[in-house]
C-alpha cells in the first residue's frame, strides 16, 4: 500500500513536471524591458513681465547716479544700467526669476492731466522773469502731462504698470496758490482753500481717466499706484516758510487721503509713501532735497516690490505721524509767490 502510494506520487510529480516543461517550451518568451533613463524635471518657464512705468522726473531717475536720460528729460524706455526706482524694480523682478521687458515712459516735469498742466503754467515761479505770469514754453513751463504724452505709448501687452503722480502737481498748485495770495488784491484763505480743493478734485478725475485708459488698452495689466509723501516734511519742504509748508501739506496729503488711498478699496494696490519713514530720511535725497538719490530710489523700488509680490497687498495707513492731526486747511498765506523748487531742477 505504501509502495503504491509513493509510486503514484512520483508518477504524478513526473507528469506535472513534464507538462510544465512542455508549456514553457511552447510559450512566448518574455523579453525584459530596458530600464527607463530618469528624466530631469522640466525647468519652470520664467514668468514674462511686461512692465511699463508712468511718471515724471522720478521715473526718469533724476538725482540717481545713473538716470534714464541725460539730460534727464524723457526716459530711455529700457533704461540700461539705471539706478532710479524704475530700473531698480525691474532688477528686483529679474533677480526673482522673471524675464522683464521694460518700457519707461517718464517725462521730467510732467503733471498728471492737461487741466492741471494748464493751471500750473499760468503762474511762473518766484525769481524767474515770468514770476506769477504765464510760464515760457521750453524755458520754465511744465512740459507735458501723463494722459496726453504718456498714455499713447502703452504697448497693450503690459502685465505690470506702475504710476507715481502728483509731485509736480503739488508744487505747481502750491506755486499758483502763492501767486494768488501775492496778487493785488490778494486771495483770501477761503479762496485759496477752494482753489486747492478744486485742483485736488481735478487730480482725482484725471487719475480715474488715466487708470481707466490703462485698463482699456492693457487689459491684462496689474496696476500699482504710489501715494505722495507729505511734501512739507521732505528736506526741501522743511526749508519753506510755515505758510509754504501748510500749502504743501494741504495739497500732497489731501491728494493722498481724498484721491489715491481710496482706490485701494477698488482693487488697485497703493504703495504707501506717505507713512513710510524712508520717504523722509535726508540721506535718501539728492542735493536738491526734492528728488531721491540712489538710496532713496532703492527704498522706493523695495516698497513697490513688496506690494507686487505680496499675497495680499497692504492697504495704505489711515493714521501715522506724517499725517497732520488737524484739518488740512490753509490758515495762513505766503507773503510772496511760493518757491517753485521742482521746476528748474528737473
Amino acid at each position: 500500500m505504501k509502495m503504491t502510494i509513493r509510486f503514484a506520487s512520483l508518477v504524478a510529480a513526473f507528469a506535472f513536471g513534464s507538462a510544465l516543461a512542455a508549456c514553457s517550451s511552447n510559450s512566448v518568451k518574455l523579453t525584459p524591458q530596458p530600464t527607463a533613463t530618469p528624466q530631469p524635471s522640466p525647468t519652470p518657464t520664467p514668468a514674462a513681465v511686461h512692465y511699463t512705468a508712468i511718471g515724471a522726473s522720478d521715473a526718469v531717475g533724476y538725482g540717481a547716479s545713473v538716470p534714464c536720460a541725460n539730460p534727464p528729460t524723457v526716459a530711455v524706455p529700457t533704461c540700461p544700467g539705471g539706478t532710479g526706482y524704475v530700473p531698480d524694480l525691474a532688477k528686483l523682478l529679474t533677480n526673482a526669476g522673471s524675464v522683464v521687458t521694460l518700457n519707461d515712459l517718464g517725462i521730467s516735469g510732467a503733471v498728471l492731466g492737461p487741466d492741471i498742466l494748464s493751471t500750473v503754467n499760468m503762474y511762473g515761479a518766484l525769481g524767474t522773469p515770468d514770476e506769477c505770469m504765464p510760464r515760457t514754453a521750453g524755458v520754465d513751463a511744465y512740459p507735458a502731462d501723463f494722459i496726453t504724452a504718456e498714455l499713447p505709448h502703452l504697448t497693450g501687452t503690459e502685465t505690470l504698470v506702475t504710476v507715481f503722480a502728483g509731485g509736480n502737481d503739488t508744487n505747481g498748485i502750491a506755486n499758483a496758490a502763492g501767486c494768488m495770495a501775492a496778487a493785488n488784491p490778494p486771495a483770501t484763505t477761503s479762496q485759496i482753500d477752494a482753489f486747492v480743493a478744486t485742483e485736488i478734485g481735478a487730480f482725482g478725475a484725471d487719475l480715474e481717466t488715466l487708470l481707466g485708459a490703462v485698463h482699456a488698452k492693457a487689459p491684462h495689466a496689474k496696476i500699482y499706484v504710489a501715494n505722495l509723501p507729505n511734501f512739507a516734511l521732505i528736506p526741501v519742504g522743511q526749508e519753506q516758510s510755515v505758510a509754504g509748508q501748510q500749502l504743501l501739506s494741504a495739497i500732497s496729503v489731501g491728494i493722498d487721503l481724498q484721491v489715491i488711498d481710496p482706490i485701494a478699496a477698488t482693487g488697485t494696490p497703493v504703495i504707501d509713501l506717505l507713512c513710510n519713514p524712508q520717504s523722509y530720511v535726508p540721506a535718501n535725497f539728492y542735493t536738491d532735497g526734492f528728488h531721491p538719490n540712489d538710496a532713496g530710489y532703492a527704498a522706493f523700488a523695495a516698497a513697490f516690490y513688496a506690494q507686487i509680490t505680496a499675497t495680499t497687498p497692504a492697504a495704505p495707513s489711515s493714521t501715522c505721524s506724517y499725517i497732520p492731526t488737524t484739518n488740512l486747511k490753509v490758515r495762513t498765506l505766503p507773503s510772496s509767490a511760493f518757491p517753485d523748487f521742482s521746476r528748474g531742477k528737473t
